[in-house]
């Protein structure tokens, strides 16, 4: 873990970074000259790397907390950093992978849904489907922890590891009291109780029981003396979004660190889909027109810039299954979806051709129309410009990181 004089030298070379934008080596011109994307990237990038080496940093001061009060053993998923893969560009996804596949994987596997679909946990080919998305998808150097010595403590050790860690309240909101957890871990109680309203009940009769969590408590134990020592007291943070009938709910929760200002925030992807979308709104049209052509009336393009083929799948391999299943697996989404045409047949295995042929369909058309290069071309574009918008930002924010790195090794070396 780097001193003062390495965070020093990382403020130094995003402040070079920063200077020499869009220059040569010594900001002359030349073949290292780097893209305004590339260098983008790299400050992304640097940001994921820094924000793991401060959680691991702040992890040790924990952990070091800890084992002054006896606790050498520690849950490894409650003190495991992540860093994010090493990204090439400034996205990894675009809105036309959804519902634009390759030629060859659309006439294999279609769109893919019916591998989600009641039939299709049935179905043989469901296994080799998975087994390619899960190699396709996989984390690049991600390994689950090692629980062996976690695993063999008793389940008091566990559970007073865990007020060490975050306080007495904060484990009983999560785990109740010890001898909850005890019971939990035997698998002779349950974690916490169900209260029963009378009157009411679902469809089926069964009882309905609410569940109301209570709001997050502040943080304590050697958790809050980390962040005490790093970062002053945590604050309440209280995020707010339009519910059901238009209602207003929110979620509470403690934060104390400054977030990461390349994570962006909601007006920052407000801003780049509709950016996008007037970029691709004809060939939006384009396509829209060339799959009508070819059968499929009654398609169009979400808020999203998307097709809904995830919602209309759903509801087509989902038609017949129980209001819980649809809830469950289809959800309440509001886009609007084509009705289902009698062309797609009344059996699992019609509805799964269907599928495969409507992903093979649109995959030609938007071969006709150029799309998926207009809409990488586009969407990298969009990007850019709101990337190098908060650039700034993001170096003021990686020097104060460091800076809290460093902090944390002298705290450590103390």
């Amino acid at each position: 873990m780097p001193g003062r004089r390495g965070a020093a030298a990382a403020i130094g070379a995003a402040a070079l970074l920063a200077t020499t934008a869009g220059c040569g080596m010594l900001g002359l011109g030349g073949e290292d000259e780097k893209s305004d994307e590339d260098r983008l990237v790299e400050m992304v990038n640097e940001s994921n790397r820094i924000e793991a080496e401060l959680a691991s940093a702040e992890f040790r001061v924990v952990e070091q907390c800890l084992e002054e009060q006896g606790h050498t053993v520690h849950d490894p998923w409650m003190l495991q950093p992540y860093e994010s893969p090493e990204q090439e560009s400034l996205t990894e996804y675009y809105p036309h992978e959804s519902f634009l596949v390759e030629a060859e994987e659309a006439a294999e596997y279609g769109f893919g849904q019916w591998a989600n679909s009641p039939d299709g946990w049935e179905d043989p080919a469901t296994e080799d489907y998975w087994a390619a998305e899960e190699e396709e998808y996989a984390e690049d150097g991600w390994e689950e922890p090692d629980t062996t010595d976690w695993d063999a403590l008793e389940p008091e050790e566990q559970y007073g590891w865990y007020v060490a860690y975050q306080g007495q309240e904060y484990a009983e909101w999560q785990y109740g009291t010890a001898q909850d957890y005890a019971d939990m871990m035997s698998g002779e109680g349950e974690f916490a109780e169900e209260e029963v309203v009378e009157g009411e009940e679902f469809s089926d009769g069964e009882i309905e029981v609410e569940e109301d969590m209570e709001p997050e408590p502040k943080p304590g134990g050697c958790q809050l003396e980390m962040i005490e020592a790093l970062w002053g007291e945590p604050t309440l943070t209280e995020d707010t979004w339009e519910g059901e009938g238009g209602a207003e709910e929110s979620y509470s929760y403690w934060t104390y660190r400054p977030e990461n200002p390349t994570w962006g925030d909601e007006t920052m992807w407000e801003d780049i889909e509709l950016e996008y979308g007037d970029k691709m709104v004809d060939l939006q049209t384009e396509l829209v027109d060339c799959i009508s052509a070819r059968g499929y009336e009654g398609w169009e393009f979400d808020q999203y810039n998307s097709l809904p083929v995830w919602e209309f799948f759903g509801t087509l391999y989902y038609q017949n299954a129980s209001e819980e299943e649809k809830d469950m697996m289809v959800g309440d989404s509001d886009a609007e979806i084509p009705p289902i045409p009698d062309t797609a047949g009344s059996t699992y295995e019609e509805w799964k051709a269907y599928e495969i042929q409507t992903a093979v369909d649109f995959a030609e058309c938007g071969e006709e129309t150029g799309y998926a290069d207009a809409s990488e071309k586009a969407y990298a574009e969009v990007h850019v410009e709101a990337y190098a918008a908060i650039e700034q930002d993001v170096y003021g924010w990686q020097e104060e990181m460091n800076d809290a790195i460093a902090k944390a090794q002298e705290l450590l070396d103390a």
